[in-house]
């Protein structure tokens, strides 16, 4: 097999498509716009704290 030279940003593009579409598959995304609330602001506050 022939060895194949990638640059930098054909890999960058790669890898930001395919965590798009795996977090698409999975239901996992997010709205543009989405502002959490002030009470899950805090919970995750208060989990960061705690790591």
């Amino acid at each position: 097999m022939a060895v194949r030279v990638v640059d930098r940003e054909a890999l960058k593009r790669a890898v930001a498509r395919s965590t798009r579409e795996s977090a698409q598959l999975e239901r996992r995304i997010v709205p543009t716009g989405f502002v959490r609330s002030e009470r899950v602001k805090r919970f995750l506050a208060e989990r960061s704290q705690r790591s």
